[in-house]
């Protein structure tokens, strides 16, 4: 335990470096943070498609789209896809739905970007925009792009059976500002704008150490004298989330629901756990529960969704339930769940445990739990 300790100590010394580097060149200062565009899609979307945008304010006509194009597009799209005269829009409203980027070139090919950020998907939203594609452009005549912070695919009842390509922020879309920064390299204002939108991306997606810091840590990490204690520590990452979920958390979420007399009956979510689920009950509600759940395969590094779940799907009266639809943005239907997307954290990842060992996550489950509330006030639940 004592060289565990000791590693540590060296590790926290290189991490408090690279803060105080942040710190002494103003490697915090971000005003896309500072503006609030964290987890809301149109904003980046907007940024994204002004880059694409060939009469864009960048100045640099195409270039950035033929960027674009040559890095994600399949070899079809590369050979026939005019970038010169492209068109792009935000938001352009489709069949039962509004598509997030949309660029055209004059011979009816397009690129569809479909933007998550922290929501979830609606019923069938992938499928729409790929009949709509192929009734507008044809077949072999479009791509559709999928982009997320992580490259996660589409869930089944939005994508299954339509041809789409995953693109993440993390990666993807940070190589290519790179790239544009260099193409832009001549333009001061555009250059530094896409540097500050790169970190940006990378504080979104827990990337904020630098390059030297993290091949420090790594060289640390491998001397022969420090294998163990690594390995050991690498060994017990699921152990020290399942320990600040079950016991830092729900003693926390517990508290709450006594304090808005409602009672947690969440269960302490283990290594055959899918993914940490809460429920929370009120005990007028006969076929209803507070639900958050944390939808992944991956288990702990999922979307964090909160809402209304049924406890008795038989028993639901409809009209109710078409009425909690509409008051939430009603991703899943089809399970008589009620989901609003969760926006501040969508990754059990460091930023998330630092919010949870603190007050934050408690003082968002809250708010939450209380928007809930005041949602269903005037709702007969009791049905």
């Amino acid at each position: 335990m004592e060289q565990i300790q000791n590693l540590l100590n060296q590790i926290a010394i290189i991490s408090n470096k690279n803060a105080e580097i942040l710190d002494a060149t103003g490697g915090r200062f971000n005003m896309f943070r500072v503006c609030g565009i964290d987890h809301y899609e149109n904003k980046h979307s907007a940024i994204i498609a002004e880059f694409l945008r060939t009469n864009g304010s960048h100045g640099l006509k195409e270039k950035f789209l033929e960027c674009f194009v040559t890095m994600f597009c399949n070899d079809t799209m590369k050979q026939v896809f005019d970038c010169e005269n492209a068109s792009v829009d935000t938001e352009r409203s489709v069949d039962d739905g509004r598509i997030d980027i949309l660029i055209e070139d004059r011979n009816k090919h397009a690129i569809i970007v479909e933007n998550k950020i922290y929501a979830g998907d609606q019923r069938e939203q992938l499928k729409r925009y790929n009949n709509f594609a192929e009734r507008e452009y044809g077949n072999g005549n479009y791509q559709i792009f999928y982009l997320t912070l992580w490259g996660d695919d589409a869930s089944e009842h939005s994508g299954q059976e339509v041809d789409y390509t995953c693109i993440s922020y993390q990666k993807d879309i940070i190589e290519w500002m790179e790239k544009c920064a260099c193409i832009g390299m001549r333009l001061p204002m555009v250059r530094e704008t896409i540097y500050q939108y790169i970190n940006h991306l990378k504080s979104l997606t827990n990337q904020d150490m630098d390059a030297k810091s993290k091949e420090e840590i790594v060289q640390l990490l491998c001397k022969p004298e420090n294998l163990d204690s690594a390995f050991s520590i690498i060994e017990n990452a699921d152990g020290i989330r399942y320990y600040i979920v079950n016991k830092i958390f729900l003693p926390k979420l517990t508290e709450i629901c006594d304090e808005l007399k409602l009672k947690n009956v969440s269960k302490e979510c283990n290594h055959d756990t899918e993914f940490p689920c809460f429920r929370i009950v009120k005990e007028s509600w006969n076929y209803f529960d507070i639900w958050f759940e944390f939808q992944s395969k991956k288990g702990l590094n999922g979307h964090l969704v909160y809402g209304i779940i049924a406890k008795n799907t038989e028993k639901v009266n409809l009209a109710t339930y078409k009425e909690l639809t509409n008051r939430f943005n009603g991703n899943y239907p089809p399970r008589f769940d009620v989901y609003n997307e969760f926006l501040p954290y969508s990754r059990w990842g460091k930023d998330a445990m630092k919010a949870i060992t603190g007050e934050e996550m408690a003082n968002i489950f809250k708010t939450k739990i209380e928007e809930i509330l005041d949602i269903t006030k005037d709702l007969d639940l009791d049905m």
